[in-house]
């Protein structure tokens, strides 16, 4: 059983208040599972380009009398660098593609195409987010069924509108995934080219690589502007706030479906134990939309754990 599978229970809401005053969406524990996943599988990428370079000395770097076998591994031993980054960078992709750009297995009803890992995430939270709406209606005073009653999540995300919004924000999630992962092989080409240049040594090359993948070591890799997010980082963030998204969506598609005219942003609140609620948010509290202007107002910023609640604007 996935680690989702173990903590998702779709048909009830599991309130805990700590929670709730900090994060309204209580979503917590999806945010850190899905970040979690991100972390562990930039970090396996991290470890085969170290081990790769160092222990394998796949560019050929080390200046050793070499065994049969050693000479098997250097595989991107070729004359000129510009071959070995070429070769090095296609092994990198192929790495990238069976870690961080898996297909899995199609899991049924409201699926793209070709489903990807996190799909499941974006479900997960799109579902929590449908379930939720329906539960804020009722407490509301809207005279409308429990998802019990409508069959239960399963029903209501077979339906057209949610099929075809979950599918948007599997497209979407996945695509901010692979603009991630783009932009980290390019800086790792550039980076390996540099060192290369510069004759580093296997361990040196391998840091400053591991570095611009999972920011690990004591190197400094740093942009025009001084700035330096490693690839690993982004991606946690982009998951945290897809999770949001998706949640937001969901409840959204969920008012509309049951005829809701407005609704009111709750924001994150402070707490004794939780002070990282921004000015933006903070203002929008108690603020009132319609459905299509609160659309795209979640995420405010990456990372937002802002949320909407019913508001009848009869």
């Amino acid at each position: 059983m996935c680690e989702i599978c173990q903590t998702y229970q779709p048909d009830v809401l599991l309130v805990n208040n700590a929670e709730y005053r900090v994060d309204p969406t209580r979503t917590t524990t999806l945010r850190n599972l899905f970040a979690r996943q991100m972390n562990t599988r930039f970090n396996k990428v991290a470890s085969a380009v170290k081990h790769a370079i160092v222990d394998l000395d796949v560019l050929a770097l080390k200046q050793l009398t070499l065994t049969v076998q050693q000479l098997m591994n250097r595989q991107f031993d070729f004359p000129t660098n510009d071959r070995k980054i070429e070769e090095f960078m296609r092994w990198l992709d192929e790495l990238i593609g069976a870690e961080l750009l898996t297909v899995s297995q199609a899991r049924g009803l409201g699926q793209s195409i070709h489903p990807q890992w996190t799909d499941l995430y974006v479900e997960d939270s799109y579902k929590r987010g449908v379930i939720r709406a329906r539960s804020e209606m009722r407490k509301s005073g809207m005279d409308i069924p429990s998802m019990e009653d409508t069959g239960g999540i399963r029903a209501s995300m077979s339906t057209p509108f949610h099929m075809d919004r979950v599918g948007i924000l599997y497209i979407r999630t996945f695509e901010e995934l692979k603009g991630i992962t783009s932009q980290m092989s390019t800086l790792i080409s550039r980076t390996l080219a540099q060192g290369l240049m510069d004759g580093d040594n296997p361990k040196l090359i391998a840091s400053k690589l591991v570095k611009v993948i999972a920011d690990v070591g004591d190197l400094s890799l740093t942009d025009s502007l001084g700035r330096f997010v490693p690839a690993k980082r982004r991606a946690q963030i982009m998951a945290r706030t897809e999770i949001i998204r998706a949640h937001h969506r969901g409840m959204i598609q969920e008012y509309r479906n049951w005829g809701l005219h407005g609704v009111y942003v709750m924001a994150e609140f402070r707490t004794a134990g939780d002070k990282r609620v921004c000015s933006i948010c903070d203002s929008m509290q108690g603020n009132r939309y319609t459905l299509d202007e609160a659309e795209g107002i979640i995420p405010v910023h990456p990372q937002c754990r802002c949320m909407v609640l019913p508001y009848e604007t009869k």
